[in-house]
């Protein structure tokens, strides 16, 4: 039976979030939740659909990024050679107010640009870091911050396995996706870096007295600290450029990354192994999966809500209520916000995207690039609040997993950031606009 877009609103999230609060799987939940409106709430034999919304998502050759690029982080954590970047950067860094804090954050950003997993990189950065740095007498409140927070840059500097999903789901490029966040993600790394050192200016006990500045010492340092860090910005050079100039989509820069990690572990480090690759090959393979599911699920509950007229009817609302475009835009920042304390980000975004996208890009006009990479970073912001933040729990574990309150306390200042940052985006959108708008197109 067909119901006005009012009652089908009501019934829908009733049914989805009764779903989420039973505890169901979030790709379970979506996919009920889709079958349920196309079966029930719209004409006979919607249900039909779901067979070409599976062939369609699981043959998208944008999606098929996403396993290359897990599979290339997987690489890199199994193969343990992110230790090597830690060393190299924290060469660079030993002179500036707090030292090591600030190669938690270069160093995760550089590997995020090579990941693209938050998650992978909080392990693959953490478990070294966390240790040495308690070690040496940083301050536990913000080394687990700093960790926190810069492995969330994983899913806002390129690639980005949350902007590959964002991209095949809205019809967004995926390309202009990886390049707007590269200005948004530099900045947000500056941010961190900034609070970082004011904070030990301030309170010189957080960290241990800084490296003094030697010039014939300090620079021969840092030109053999390289010999750690370019295999990585060959990684990045090659992803980012490719995809800049127009040479490659997406999916073959990943495909070339692979390669190139591959080899670089085989000959470089000489640390390949057979049981190494089976185990980045099946985490691949897992993780890959779960993705897909989720991503079915979303694709089925997006027909149905749109069969239903919701999102049109939403839109209609929001525009009849004669606010400005800014306020209604952070009344969304603030329901991302929110729910961001009780879904994690990719789930988030999964869920609220056939609703939202319509209403901010199609009514309210906002850029469908700038939405996209903000988005991301609104996103992060759901990794570090309880009760459901992953990257939380992650460093709190790593940590000696001792005092939540204490992880709690230090990841504060730079969620800050992350809002600050989100405006920042709102008022100067060329930021995420300006790169996209010059690449080559291929």
């Amino acid at each position: 039976m067909e119901l006005s877009p009012q009652i089908s609103t009501v019934i829908i999230l009733v049914v989805l979030f009764g779903l989420l609060a039973g505890g169901t799987w979030i790709s379970i939940t979506l996919a009920a939740t889709g079958l349920f409106g196309l079966i029930f709430m719209c004409a006979g034999g919607m249900q039909k659909m779901m067979s070409e919304i599976m062939f369609n998502n699981m043959t998208s050759y944008t999606l098929m990024a996403v396993p290359l690029f897990v599979f290339m982080g997987y690489l890199i954590v199994k193969s343990e050679i992110s230790d090597h970047l830690y060393e190299g950067v924290s060469k660079w860094l030993g002179i500036v107010p707090g030292g090591l804090l600030h190669s938690n954050i270069l160093s995760c950003a550089i590997f995020a640009a090579c990941s693209g997993s938050s998650t992978a990189t909080e392990i693959a950065i953490g478990t070294g870091a966390v240790p040495q740095l308690l070690k040496r007498g940083y301050e536990r409140k913000i080394t687990l911050g700093s960790i926190a927070a810069g492995s969330t840059l994983g899913i806002l500097i390129p690639p980005s396995v949350t902007m590959i999903v964002f991209g095949v789901y809205t019809g967004v490029s995926v390309g202009k996706l990886f390049i707007g966040g590269v200005i948004p993600g530099i900045i947000l790394a500056g941010m961190f870096m900034v609070y970082i050192g004011v904070s030990v200016v301030r309170r010189p006990q957080w960290a241990p007295k800084r490296e003094k500045f030697v010039a014939k010492v300090y620079f021969p340092q840092v030109l053999k600290s390289f010999k750690e860090i370019w295999p990585y910005m060959l990684i990045i050079i090659f992803i980012m450029g490719s995809i800049y100039g127009g040479l490659a989509t997406p999916t073959e820069a990943a495909g070339l990354a692979c390669m190139i990690t591959l080899l670089e572990i085989v000959l470089y480090y000489r640390k390949f192994s057979f049981q190494m690759f089976k185990d980045a090959a099946m985490e691949t393979v897992a993780l890959t999966g779960f993705y897909m599911l989720e991503i079915v699920g979303a694709r089925t509950l997006a027909m149905a809500l749109s069969m239903m007229g919701v999102p049109t009817y939403l839109c209609a609302v929001i525009g009849g209520l004669h606010m400005s475009r800014i306020l209604i835009w952070f009344c969304v920042v603030l329901i991302y916000t929110l729910l961001g304390c009780l879904m994690d980000g990719l789930d988030l975004m999964l869920v609220t995207t056939p609703i939202f996208f319509p209403l901010v890009v199609h009514t309210l006009g906002f850029d469908p690039v700038w939405f996209g990479v903000t988005l991301t970073v609104i996103l992060e912001m759901s990794l570090l609040t309880p009760p459901v933040g992953l990257n939380m729990y992650i460093v709190h574990a790593i940590g000696g997993g001792k005092r939540l309150q204490d992880t709690i306390k230090g990841i504060i200042p730079f969620f800050v950031c992350m809002v600050l940052c989100v405006i920042l985006l709102t008022f100067i959108p060329s930021l995420c606009t300006w790169l996209p708008s010059l690449m080559a197109h291929r």
